[in-house]
Formats: C-alpha cells, sequence, structure tokens
C-alpha cells in the first residue's frame, strides 16, 4: 500500500510538470526546428551536481527534477541567427533594380537637366544677337511740297546705317558666348549632382531594408525572449517583473521595426523623385552596399578636387567673362559712325540729286567711366569669389573626409573583430546551452547583441557610401535644386541691345 501511494505521489509531480510547458511554446519551437523541443534550465553550481546521478531512494532536488523534466533533444539554433552566412539569392533578387538603371532614368526624367540645358540654349542665343550689326534704316523724303502748285522741291528715299566701331560687336558676342561656356559647365555640374543623389539615395535605401531585415530578427529574438521567460516563471526560475520587462523589450522592437519599414517607404518615394519616375513602385535593389575598394587618402581627393571641380572651374569661366567685360565696356566711348545716303528727284529743276550725311556722337559728358568701373568691380569681385570657393571646397572636403575615414574605420573594426566574435560567442554560448551550461536566455542575449552590431555595421556601411559618393562626385548635391544662373546679381548685364 505505502509502494502505490509513492508511485501516484511520482505520477502526479510528472504530470505536474509536463504541464507547465505551454502548446504555443512547444509548438513554436517545432516549427523553428522540427522534431525537437528546447528545454528550460537553470545553470548548475558545478560540473559534477550538474552530472550527479540519482539516490537509490528515487528523489530528487528541485533543480534536478527541471532536468529531468526537459531532456528532449535540443534544437538546433535558428537559422536567421547566423547573419554573416549571405542568403540565397531568390528570382526577384535576380532581376533586382540596378544603380544604373536607377542613373538612367534620372539623366531622361530629372527637370533640371531640362532647365541647365535650355541656359545654355538661351546664352547661345543672346551671344548670337549681341554679335549683330544695326538694322539699316530705308525712308521716303519729300521737300517744299505744294511750292508754286507742284508736288515739292525733292521727292526720293534715303538710306541710313549706323556703324559700330571699336570691336564692340565681336566683343559683344564673345561675352555672351563665354556665358554659353558657363552655362555649359554648370550644366555638367547639374548632372552630377543629379547622379550624386541618385547614389547616395539609392545607398540610403538598401541600408534602411537591411535594417528591416535585421529588426524583424529582433523582434523574432524578443518573442522567443517573451515565451522564455513565460516558461521560466512557470517554473519558478524567473520573477513576474523579468517576463514585464521582456513583454516591453519587445514591443520597444515592434515599434522599432514599424520605424524601419517607415524609414524604407520614405527613402524609396525620395530616391524614385530623383529618378524622376515617382510612379515607380517599390521593389528589390541589388544589394551593393557593402564595398571591397580601398579608402581614398585625403591629398589624393583634395587634388581631385580643385583640379575637376566644376564649381570652381565656372568660377575661373566668370573671371574671362568678366575680363572680356571690362575690355567691352572700355571701348565703348568709340563712336559710332552714322551715315545716311538720300536720293531724289528735284521736280523744280527736273534734275535727279543726291546727297550724303556723316555724323558720330561726341563722347564729351559721356564716357561711360561709371560704367568702366563696375566692371572692374566685377572683374575684382570675381577673382576673390574664385579664391574663396576654392577655400570653401577645402572645408567642405575637410569635414566629409573625417566622416568618410571615421566610418571606413568603423566598417573595419566591425569586419575584422567586431562581428566575428560576437557570432563566436553566440555560438559559444549555443554549445553551453546544449551542454547545460547556460541558459537560453543567455543565447538569446547574445543574438540581440550580434544583430545590435549587425545594425550599427549597416549604419556605418551607409554613412561610409554616402560620403564617397560625395567625394568622388565632388560634394556636389541638390538633384532637384534649379541650376543657378551662369553670373550672379550685380553684373552689367543689359540696355537695349545686349553687350
Amino acid at each position: 500500500m505505502n509502494r502505490n501511494t509513492v508511485m501516484a505521489v511520482l505520477l502526479w509531480a510528472f504530470v505536474f510538470c509536463g504541464c507547465a510547458t505551454s502548446p504555443f511554446r512547444t509548438s513554436s519551437a517545432r516549427r523553428e526546428n522540427p522534431g525537437a523541443t528546447r528545454r528550460i534550465e537553470t545553470v548548475p553550481a558545478s560540473r559534477d551536481t550538474a552530472q550527479e546521478p540519482e539516490s537509490r531512494t528515487g528523489t530528487t532536488t528541485a533543480a534536478q527534477t527541471q532536468l529531468v523534466a526537459h531532456q528532449e533533444e535540443v534544437p538546433r539554433p535558428h537559422a536567421h541567427d547566423r547573419s554573416m552566412v549571405p542568403p540565397v539569392a531568390t528570382a526577384d533578387e535576380l532581376t533586382a533594380l540596378t544603380l544604373e538603371d536607377l542613373e538612367g532614368m534620372a539623366i531622361a526624367n530629372n527637370p533640371t537637366l531640362v532647365q541647365a540645358n535650355a541656359q545654355i540654349q538661351g546664352e547661345r542665343g543672346a551671344a548670337f544677337q549681341a554679335g549683330l550689326p544695326f538694322n539699316p534704316v530705308i525712308g521716303y523724303t519729300s521737300e517744299q511740297i505744294g511750292v508754286r502748285g507742284t508736288a515739292g522741291e525733292l521727292q526720293g528715299g534715303y538710306v541710313e546705317q549706323e556703324i559700330v566701331t571699336g570691336g564692340k560687336l565681336r566683343l559683344s558676342r564673345a561675352k555672351w558666348a563665354q556665358r554659353a561656356q558657363i552655362a555649359a559647365t554648370i550644366s555638367q555640374a547639374q548632372e552630377q549632382r543629379v547622379l550624386n543623389d541618385v547614389r547616395a539615395q539609392f545607398y540610403r535605401t538598401l541600408a534602411a531594408q537591411r535594417v528591416v531585415e535585421i529588426q524583424r530578427r529582433l523582434v523574432a529574438n524578443g518573442e522567443d525572449n517573451v515565451q522564455t521567460h513565460r516558461e521560466m516563471l512557470n517554473l519558478g526560475q524567473t520573477t513576474a517583473s523579468a517576463v514585464l520587462q521582456a513583454e516591453v523589450e519587445l514591443q520597444r522592437d515592434q515599434l522599432k521595426l514599424k520605424d524601419a519599414e517607415n524609414d524604407v517607404q520614405q527613402a524609396w518615394r525620395t530616391l524614385v523623385a530623383l529618378a524622376g519616375v515617382p510612379q515607380l513602385s517599390l521593389t528589390t535593389l541589388e544589394d551593393k552596399l557593402t564595398t571591397a575598394q580601398e579608402p581614398l587618402d585625403y591629398d589624393s581627393a583634395l587634388g581631385q578636387l580643385l583640379g575637376n571641380s566644376p564649381e570652381l572651374m565656372a568660377a575661373w569661366q566668370k573671371i574671362r567673362h568678366d575680363e572680356i567685360q571690362l575690355e567691352r565696356e572700355r571701348v565703348q566711348p568709340i563712336p559710332n559712325v552714322l551715315v545716311n545716303a538720300r536720293v531724289g528727284r528735284n521736280i523744280e529743276a527736273g534734275d535727279t540729286t543726291a546727297g550724303v550725311n556723316v555724323g558720330l556722337p561726341i563722347p564729351f559728358y559721356d564716357r561711360n567711366r561709371g560704367t568702366i568701373q563696375q566692371a572692374q568691380a566685377d572683374l575684382n569681385r570675381a577673382h576673390a569669389d574664385a579664391r574663396r570657393l576654392e577655400l570653401e571646397l577645402q572645408t567642405r572636403l575637410a569635414a566629409e573626409f573625417r566622416t568618410y575615414l571615421s566610418a571606413w574605420q568603423r566598417i573595419e573594426e566591425y569586419q575584422a573583430t567586431m562581428l566575428p566574435k560576437a557570432e563566436e560567442a553566440t555560438e559559444l554560448l549555443r554549445q553551453s546551452y546544449q551542454d547545460r551550461r547556460a541558459t537560453w536566455v543567455d543565447v538569446l542575449a547574445a543574438q540581440r547583441l550580434h544583430m545590435t552590431l549587425e545594425t550599427e555595421f549597416v549604419d556605418s556601411l551607409k554613412t561610409y557610401r554616402e560620403t564617397d559618393v560625395a567625394i568622388r562626385g565632388l560634394l556636389l548635391s541638390g538633384g532637384l535644386t534649379e541650376p543657378p544662373a551662369t553670373v550672379g546679381g550685380g553684373h552689367i548685364d543689359s540696355t537695349p541691345k545686349p553687350r
């Protein structure tokens, strides 16, 4: 009778411990690892204690009871935990939208490039117009109409022409042709701006998509952590406050996932707007976020910038423009020649007569000195502006290069040491869990640290790509900003005839 009572008590204890595991937990573990069920256990005080056999009387300690109740087969690690293994390419990824595709769309559809080209055409038209001579004047003349009942003393016509002297037309055309060259340089700069913005936004969108993937894994990690804490609470291995903290952590991960998904939407909409195709639906991008190229050094980046910057090139072209303008204003006081030739019939005398008038204005009061002074001031300002722009480019490059170098150094550290160490730590803890020397909570914490490092690594990659595009793209940005005018305000622009 005593033996039957003992057996009944043991059977009741076994059933009670077996029910401590919820159906959701078991089904969730089996979905992740078919044919295996994860166990929950505490860390033994020592290996000897963990391996101590049962006593001959059949009784066990509380810790040993937990081990016996969960000695099912240990599951294999989650597939998504091995973040360093690249995923197998799917059919969608094989047809992913490439950076070259988006660049082609931007060149074909960005309206600022149309504006820049229109500015070139306008300046060329002004250059053609500025070099044309004045039109001749043809008219009819009559003198002393009605004298002695006649039609007049003289009936005839005349031709009048203003002859431009001093090479004014040549200089005017050269000045506006120089403006057309400046407009062409601005157009090249605008195209580079468009490409830079598309490239930088492409990498931002790629980074946002990667962050979404990592955040989804963090949410799965948080769900596993909450379920683990609930099971541990059932077994008396943790407290209700720890379960609440795990639930709050999960909710925070879910909010971060929503933020990441919203970031993807914003990044995509900005990208297609820069490409000029806002109707394009969200699709997979070719993953080119990582790079194997060596970073630039500051001296070579500075030499490339100062030697190829279209902003600096346009500044020097403006200097040449103002030199031509000054020369043009200096010859302005040279008077043009006014010629008038007429021919007609002298009704009274019955003869055909002709006449010629030649005249020119005398620059007695107006010698264009004020305009010459203004043109000289424009030239001085242009020289100073070129020097200012050169120094400004150096300061902008210094700031960009600092961010660029720091991002590269972080990438090196993450790739070389931090991510491999975090992955190794996760594997060691997973093995310790299989050997009953660590809890599953420790494994989940290691996985979370690894995924957090992945997020930081992606952010460093994004920063590196952005600054690399800026430095190699000559610090140009503003793909949807209207191209600047060929010359700034204050320049001598117009009279009734361009000059």
